[in-house]
């Protein structure tokens, strides 16, 4: 089966931690593609305020919404082709 994925994390995720996220890419494809919003946290991946556990964000909710929007985005239009 070919399956595209991206995997988008944050940086200072306390919660989907980067160690957690490196310990999961056995589980996903070898094309697996990914991006670590450097500063990001947990709570940045939705709009529910802060999570107990989670990191101290390095840059902004609104910076880091860019990103991943930006990179969902392109995954998502790349998968037409």
């Amino acid at each position: 089966m070919n399956v595209k994925v991206l995997s988008i994390s944050g940086s200072k995720d306390g919660l989907s931690t980067p160690a957690k996220v490196k310990a999961s890419k056995p589980t996903l494809p070898a094309t697996a593609s990914y991006l670590e919003v450097e500063g990001g946290v947990h709570a940045f991946f939705g709009d529910y305020g802060p999570q107990d556990g989670d990191g101290k964000p390095a840059i902004s909710h609104e910076q880091a919404r860019a990103q991943i929007s930006a990179a969902s985005v392109e995954f998502v239009n790349g998968l037409s082709g």
